[in-house]
């Protein structure tokens, strides 16, 4: 990684208040600055770690509707102004988009800027500080404040490479963070960014056809085989990397007695044509209109077809039932159904047949101590 720039600029705004508050940095934020390089290199790594293992992520690109951003990027890209006055501008213009609002914000926006290999890209973060108390040179106590890393806002990383070749439609990764929900959706607005990746719906598609596949094996492998497939996307995702499907083909065979890495790509591929063709059958479109659109849609089949960016919830159900209240918890292993585990549907009742042995022991002594009593 090579760390270029980074830059930290305040925002305040209280729900009353009909404008927010800026405090901006002065500093150039180069990232090789000698004495403040470690803190940058260190602040870096922890928020692109945040980000990788979020599972609360939208992918997408910049909407027509709000050029404003898209515009100081460029500018900036040029060299048309400095990068501190680009995380500046873009600053001023996300605090005026709260002013005359009753949105809530304190903390800081940090921009930072990488060169790799293959891409350049930018990151934006909301930063929340947290109040604390530290022993000072004197050994006396006194307050201090710091990055609370654990409760940041919302994340965004811009692939500049991948926008500036118009190769990718899904070049900026909206993060989620803790925190108050719309202000966040208001941001991505105000950023310019619409999602244009349905994760949740591509898993679930891709799950299915998982699903599908491991009825073509023996059924003693059929759990085993769906659950390296979930560990495999989930390992991907927790890095930020895409699940190539050759890649996970390629994993799978040398990991399970199973058919060959073909085979698996090749059921995965005329799955989602299969799909898409139902799609295109049940779209309620002329002929002309589906003579029109058909070259499209091959296109896409084959588009889409190369990796997934998985969504962590999907992948969790796929082997596991879970759920829960504020009196009870149960997760289960989906393999235990029918024998471990019973559904009686008409009832709404599970019926436990082997009970873990921690919880049996722990039933047993409650009910000896009830007895007692």
């Amino acid at each position: 990684m090579a760390l270029r720039f980074f830059i930290t600029h305040q925002i305040a705004k209280a729900s009353n208040d009909p404008a927010a508050k800026l405090n901006c940095s002065v500093l150039e934020g180069n990232a090789d600055d000698g004495a403040l390089a470690p803190y940058y290199q260190q602040a870096t790594s922890q928020l692109k770690g945040i980000l990788m293992q979020r599972s609360g992520k939208c992918y997408g690109v910049f909407s027509d509707e709000q050029p404003i951003v898209r515009g100081l990027i460029k500018d900036w890209q040029r060299d048309e102004m400095s990068f501190q006055s680009f995380s500046k501008r873009l600053t001023e213009h996300l605090s005026s988009t709260l002013d005359r609002s009753e949105f809530e914000m304190d903390g800081y926006l940090a921009y930072f800027y990488e060169t790799l290999v293959d891409h350049d890209k930018l990151y934006v973060f909301h930063l929340r500080h947290k109040e604390s108390v530290s022993v000072g040179a004197d050994m006396s106590l006194t307050e201090t404040r710091y990055i609370d890393f654990s409760n940041t806002g919302f994340g965004v990383c811009i692939n500049l490479t991948d926008w500036q070749q118009d190769s990718d439609s899904k070049y900026i990764t909206f993060s989620f963070g803790r925190g108050d929900k719309p202000l966040q959706n208001h941001m991505a607005t105000s950023i310019g960014f619409t999602d244009t990746l349905n994760t949740q719906a591509e898993t679930e598609e891709f799950l299915s056809i998982v699903d599908q596949f491991s009825q073509t094996l023996p059924e003693e492998q059929r759990y085993e085989y769906k659950a390296k497939v979930v560990d495999y996307c989930m390992e991907h995702d927790l890095r930020g990397d895409p699940v190539v499907f050759d890649e996970l083909a390629d994993h799978l065979a040398a990991e399970t007695e199973s058919q060959p890495a073909e085979a698996f790509t090749h059921f995965i591929i005329e799955k989602k044509k299969e799909t898409r063709q139902q799609q295109r059958d049940n779209s309620g479109l002329s002929p002309e209109q589906l003579d029109a659109q058909g070259s499209a849609m091959i296109e896409e089949a084959e588009a889409i077809k190369a990796e997934l960016i998985p969504d962590r919830k999907q992948l969790r159900g796929f082997i596991r039932y879970s759920g829960r209240n504020k009196d009870l918890s149960i997760s289960f292993s989906v393999n235990l159904m029918g024998e471990g585990i019973e559904f009686d549907a008409a009832n709404k009742r599970l019926i436990v047949n082997a009970i873990p042995e921690s919880l049996l022991n722990q039933l047993k002594g409650k009910s000896k101590y009830d007895d007692e009593g």
